[in-house]
């Protein structure tokens, strides 16, 4: 090949590396929208107090724990009665200002209907999501009132996008109802989670659950092989006697089903450092949920968690095994090592099965 041409190709490579736009040149940033449902039926009350102030103060404390990248806003029914069409893109996914949020999210003043498919789409559409990943937080009290299926939108979204998911809370919906119907399917036909929340606690820690996903950090030089901790115990005795059930401690968090005898509640528990569960008051993750925080130690459950337990969603936390692949060496992060005691029997045939 002669030189000036030789010259030229290779300019011309140097200049397409050069030019490219950011986008080819590293992976973008993850990006959410949270919508919130702000129609009328938000200034029902429960306990007292109008469930859009509760919505308020639940949203407050997710944005403290948020660390998933760029966080957008978008609420329906907030400003004109019987329009399917308000909906309002309130922030942009560009970026992250909880105090934007927070002042947004406190001015909502709930008024009209509830155009759940309509408002997810155009989330998926402002998350550009057949080009990008994306994921849309949603928290609603009721069912679709603007003639759509939720359930038929989440699998048109999940066959289009590069990789969309609908994590969706059901805020004070009656269990077995249709809007809790058509926002389960919404959820599980994205891949995505489906959580109840009945009450401020519940919802504020149905937010923390979808949002508080563990970042492992590797240091520059080293790749990380993701290991997992050993889960949790249970026992049917306060201060940790009687028969005891093993939960968990697997990569792949699967729900799992309570053996029959265990269905009225555990009476204490022990997680490992960076375990926690979310449990179903009914099998088949059906009925309530409600999560127990990563490492619990529980002689005696608190009242929040004396309820039925029907089925378990177990998770842990990763734990990273860094590899200099330099100098072949590896460092492990330690995991405390729970209190866990006595090493009571379990009785035969009830473990949990796969």
């Amino acid at each position: 090949m002669r030189p000036a041409l030789l010259s030229a190709l290779c300019l011309q490579a140097a200049c397409a590396l050069a030019c490219a736009p950011a986008s080819a040149q590293a992976p973008a940033e993850s990006r959410s929208i949270l919508v919130l449902d702000a129609s009328g039926s938000m200034w029902g009350q429960i306990d007292g107090q109008p469930k859009i102030a509760i919505a308020r103060e639940a949203v407050d404390a997710m944005l403290e724990g948020w660390n998933d990248g760029n966080l957008g806003l978008m609420a329906y029914g907030h400003r004109r009665k019987g329009d399917c069409e308000d909906i309002e893109l309130l922030i942009e996914p560009t970026g992250f200002d909880p105090a934007a949020i927070h002042r947004q999210v406190g001015a909502l003043n709930p008024k009209g209907m509830t155009p759940i498919s309509a408002a997810v789409r155009r989330a998926a559409e402002q998350l550009r999501f057949t080009e990008h990943k994306a994921t849309v937080i949603l928290v609603s009290d009721g069912d679709e009132t603007c003639l759509a299926d939720p359930c038929a939108l989440g699998a048109e979204l999940e066959g289009l996008g590069i990789d969309f998911t609908a994590h969706v809370i059901g805020f004070d919906i009656e269990t077995g109802s249709q809007a809790q119907q058509q926002l389960q399917c919404l959820a599980s036909s994205t891949g995505g989670r489906y959580l109840a929340a009945r009450a401020a606690g519940e919802l504020n820690r149905a937010l923390q659950t979808i949002t508080e996903e563990p970042t492992p950090v590797v240091e520059p030089g080293k790749t990380a092989e993701i290991h997992f901790n050993d889960g949790c115990v249970a026992y049917d005795q306060e201060n940790y006697t009687g028969n005891r059930m093993q939960m968990g401690g697997s990569a792949d968090s699967r729900v799992r089903e309570v053996p029959e005898a265990w269905r009225n509640g555990i009476k204490s528990l022990a997680c490992k450092a960076g375990c926690g569960i979310l449990v179903f008051t009914e099998p088949g993750y059906d009925g309530e949920n409600y999560s127990i925080p990563d490492g619990s130690q529980f002689p005696s459950m608190p009242s929040d968690y004396a309820r039925p337990f029907g089925s378990f969603d177990m998770g842990c936390s990763a734990i990273m095994e860094q590899e200099d692949s330099s100098e072949g060496g590896a460092e492990q992060g330690e995991v405390p090592d729970a209190t866990i005691k006595p090493d009571v029997k379990s009785p035969p045939d009830e473990s949990p099965t796969e």
